[in-house]
């Protein structure tokens, strides 16, 4: 493979004076998306950060260009988490007040957070936090379909351990999670 012809000529001192020139521009982008200068800094960061890590391999001419999509994909993304966050706020209680109040079953509690990750995640938002199919989805970013699909393998998963725990059989419940 050959070297990209701009790596020869990209140096050191070139990302430090893009970098001069264009983090305050960066900052004040985010800024004006989302209306929080600390949020915005660390946007900004993060994309230099990008870029810097991938400077041989960009060019020069889509540099800035390239600089303003991060800077606004990210915003975009803080400002889903804020809704989601918002959104779904009061339904969902301190992890302290969770532990303490809606975790009436510790043993019923050990095999939900021994399921794999997604089924965990259906599980909890469904019965813990009552929220929909469809909402789950669009909280998780999947179909419908697959947010049935994780629940129907999640309470078979459960329902197994239940009789088994109802025979007196206690098998660890971490033997079959799968965090992927």
């Amino acid at each position: 493979m050959e070297p990209d012809a701009n790596a020869a000529r990209w140096q050191a001192g070139d990302f430090t004076e893009f970098f001069e020139l264009a983090s305050p521009y960066m900052v004040r982008l985010g800024y004006l998306l989302l209306g929080d200068r600390a949020v915005a800094e660390d946007i900004a960061q993060d994309v230099l950060e990008q870029i810097y890590k991938r400077w041989p391999t960009l060019r020069e001419d889509s540099l800035l260009a390239y600089a303003h999509a991060a800077v606004v994909n990210r915003a975009r993304s803080v400002g889903r988490r804020k809704v989601v966050a918002s959104k779904f706020s009061a339904l969902l209680a301190t992890p302290e007040a969770a532990a303490d109040s809606q975790m009436g079953d510790p043993w019923l509690w050990r095999r939900v957070q021994a399921l794999p990750r997604r089924q965990r995640e259906v599980v909890v938002l469904r019965y813990w936090c009552d929220l929909t199919e469809a909402d789950i989805a669009k909280v998780l970013g999947v179909s419908s379909g697959t947010v049935k699909s994780s629940a129907h393998r999640a309470l078979t998963q459960l329902g197994r351990a239940v009789r088994e725990g109802a025979d007196g059989v206690e098998a660890d419940p971490a033997a079959n999670r799968k965090d992927a």
